[in-house]
């Protein structure tokens, strides 16, 4: 039978009949990144808007944050955290202040111009002579014909009344979310919780209103789902499309409006939905009585005229929904109605921080594949034409990839077949398309006539 021994020193020392050896701690120094959580700050009452320090989290984290305002009992104060999106901003009670920090106040609040040419950073590409061939008009992500200066002081105004969400939450029949961002819902309804109905989207501050909504609505045997024209699906996982015109339906798509930019920092929002069009995309299910049941996941809007060839005005995933491939299916289907009016389309810029995300992985992916099935008998533009794509973007798309060369004064894609496999393989979420066999919409009239 054999005995397993320890090797380690001590034990070989004992085992050996030695006294053990005294341990010497090393000389060597380990530098350690601790944050030593500090006591609630003294003073509180010199606390005032602009006041900046550091924030103890709800989950025991340290966040440098910027006071934005104080409630009326000034026993909590709302922050905006340092180098983070506005959503995460929230109300903090005064004991989660802890001490001040030398960053400017202000310092989070400024408006950042990438437009300005102070900004933009030094290169030999940047310093070349613009060539009109490789700067496409108003196409990629980031072009925009307002004057810098202009956008910033307007950027700044809007900033500045929309600092503090003015909703506590928005309750579905089985979800319950907390807004982003503030929304220009009315006063009466401030600060408190909304709720909504699923299929007619009405909102309102009581749960026993709200149920009582709700069943009368089932009883009255109206269709669970937007009040529009169904244009997709549904499809092999029950996911549908309703057209909703804004002229017909203004109360739906005014609420759909209001509801949208508690999650939207950047919407324009106009109470004037006539001239828009609105694409709700839904989840199909069965009610608890048998009945077919439509839950809203998203939706885009587009005008019906619009100068600029845009297919797309606003498009909004709701957090429930959000990492599925809803955005980029929504995203799929605006250009599929764009091909089916046989037009091309791009979307209304600037593009949200979400949107750009969605946008470049979807034209990435839809560049790659028409470069991987091209055989040499299309041009660029009637390639990108093909699915309802502007070339400017599908242009901006391939000089992002690497794939664009200039060549004797024009611009060539250039690309190796295995180069292209190996940017489709380090894709690990392809987008989610839409599957043209359940598109069953028509193009309405011009509305130009």
């Amino acid at each position: 039978m054999k005995t397993l021994r320890s090797s380690s020193p001590v034990a070989t020392r004992a085992r050996e009949g030695k006294p053990p050896a005294i341990l010497k701690t090393t000389t060597k120094s380990v530098t350690r990144r601790t944050v030593t959580p500090s006591a609630p700050l003294a003073q509180k009452s010199s606390i005032e808007v602009g006041w900046t320090g550091v924030v103890q989290r709800k989950d025991s984290s340290l966040q440098i944050a910027e006071v934005v305002e104080l409630d009326a009992s000034k026993r909590r104060v709302y922050v905006h955290y340092v180098a983070h999106d506005r959503r995460n901003d929230e109300w903090v009670s005064l004991d989660s202040l802890r001490q001040p920090c030398a960053t400017p106040p202000g310092a989070a609040h400024k408006v950042r111009t990438p437009t300005s040419p102070r900004q933009q950073p030094r290169s030999r590409k940047r310093q070349r002579k613009a060539d009109p061939r490789r700067t496409p008009r108003g196409g990629g992500l980031h072009s925009s014909r307002v004057d810098p200066s202009v956008a910033h002081l307007l950027e700044e105004a809007r900033h500045k009344k929309t600092a503090v969400k003015n909703i506590e939450a928005v309750i579905f029949s089985q979800w319950r979310l907390e807004p982003w961002y503030w929304a220009p819902f009315p006063e009466q309804y401030h600060h408190q919780a909304l709720y909504f109905c699923d299929w007619t989207l009405r909102y309102t501050t009581s749960q026993i209103l709200a149920v009582e909504h709700r069943t009368q609505y089932k009883a009255s045997r109206a269709p669970r789902r937007p009040p529009g024209v169904r244009c997709y699906g549904p499809d092999d996982d029950d996911i549908c499309l309703w057209e909703v015109d804004g002229e017909s339906e203004p109360r739906y798509c005014q609420n759909l409006c209001l509801l949208a930019k508690l999650f939207l920092d950047h919407k324009t929002l106009s109470f004037d939905a006539e001239p828009f069009r609105f694409y709700c995309l839904t989840k199909k299910s069965v009610g608890d009585d048998g009945v077919e049941e439509h839950a809203l996941m998203g939706y885009f809007s587009k005008e019906k005229v619009s100068a600029l060839n845009y297919n797309l005005a606003c498009i909004l995933t709701l957090p429930q929904f959000q990492r599925q491939g809803v955005g980029t299916l929504m995203i799929s289907l605006s250009y599929a109605l764009s091909v089916r009016e046989q037009k091309v389309g791009s979307p209304e810029k600037p593009l949200s921080d979400l949107g750009k995300l969605s946008y470049r992985a979807y034209w990435s992916y839809i560049s790659l594949k028409l470069l991987e099935d091209y055989d040499g008998d299309l041009t660029l533009k009637e390639l990108a034409r093909t699915k309802g794509l502007c070339s400017e973007d599908v242009i901006s798309t391939l000089e992002h990839l690497g794939l664009l060369r200039e060549w004797r004064g024009q611009l060539v894609v250039r690309a190796d077949r295995k180069d292209i496999a190996a940017k489709l393989a380090a894709i690990k979420r392809p987008p989610r398309l839409c599957d043209e066999r359940f598109m069953c919409w028509t193009p309405p009239a011009d509305d130009s006539d």
